[in-house]
């Protein structure tokens, strides 16, 4: 493998891990706000336990909360890149049963808010 191909796999398995990180984020964060939890407090609380990610930690301070929604990063993109990794998995035969959630949560974002930034994904997931 080239150091570009290896450049591409690793942007392809980051990019992966940040949409599920925000992806699960949102999910937590609606199911503790339907429970009555105050998403603020939720993020204190998960910023300090293992539950912390960039998404806990930058995008729902900065963009959900304020709902600002202004990361700079399209969920049509994000769409794109989730695709592209689980076609790079499914041809080395990889594992991929996160990848195809993953990438089914973020088509469907895209198909009802195209091109929208992708922190837009909590007000998407809150209200399926």
């Amino acid at each position: 493998m080239t150091n570009r191909a290896w450049g591409q796999a690793l942007k392809l398995a980051n990019n992966f891990l940040s949409a599920t990180a925000l992806a699960a984020t949102s999910e937590a964060v609606a199911f503790g706000v339907s429970a009555g939890l105050d998403p603020a407090t939720m993020l204190d609380v998960l910023n300090q336990s293992s539950g912390r990610s960039a998404a806990s930690s930058d995008k729902f301070p900065d963009h959900v909360l304020t709902e600002r929604y202004a990361a700079g990063f399209s969920n049509s993109l994000m769409h794109k890149d989730v695709r592209l990794y689980l076609q790079a998995v499914e041809e080395l035969d990889g594992p991929h049963s996160l990848a195809a959630v993953t990438a089914s949560v973020w088509e469907a974002i895209d198909r009802a808010e195209p091109g929208a930034d992708f922190t837009r994904i909590y007000p998407y997931v809150a209200a399926s």
